[in-house]
């Protein structure tokens, strides 16, 4: 399915899933993966434990946020594709991140898991039929279908490549 059958653009998540083309959803995650970090892998193992700004993430911490955020999306679309009604509640990025410490992983380590994560997401998400993929439910309080959730993942890696790419990359200059 394509995002032009997303029939509710939930608010917030709708800012990712407009950064993606109007591709099938299996293309979409195809072409908006790790594909798009390892193709500059040299410039983030330069960049090390840099910030553009005090209180920013390294990119280290932003592969460990993609990481988190496609576990919890799927395991999200899963509850959903199933007729789970319950509603999933939200989780706090923030927190997560010096949870995670990332500062004693590399980001060969990182990329390689971003890519493990990625594949089993489009397996998931190839498994869904079309009934599945138009269910919704309520995460952190939105009600989203499993297809805006599916461009959702999609969209939120090109996100954080863009942020990569305008506000880290400028420090290797």
């Amino acid at each position: 399915m394509k995002k032009i059958s997303i029939t509710v653009l939930p608010e917030f998540y709708d800012r990712y899933i407009n950064e993606t083309d109007d591709l099938d959803l299996s293309e979409t995650l195809e072409s908006y993966s790790v594909n798009l970090i390892i193709e500059d892998k040299d410039k983030l193992i330069s960049l090390g434990n840099k910030v553009y700004e005090t209180g920013k993430w390294t990119v280290k911490d932003i592969l460990q946020h993609l990481i988190d955020c496609e576990r919890i999306f799927c395991y999200r679309a899963l509850r959903i594709s199933r007729n789970d009604k319950t509603p999933l509640p939200g989780f706090e990025e923030n927190e997560y991140i010096p949870e995670a410490k990332t500062d004693r992983r590399t980001i060969d380590e990182l990329i390689f898991e971003l890519d493990s994560v990625r594949k089993t997401v489009i397996l998931l998400f190839n498994s869904f039929d079309d009934e599945m993929l138009l269910r919704a439910g309520m995460c952190s309080g939105k009600n989203i279908s499993v297809l805006a959730i599916g461009f959702t993942i999609a969209g939120h890696m090109l996100h954080h490549v863009n942020v990569i790419k305008e506000k880290y990359n400028t420090l290797l200059r």
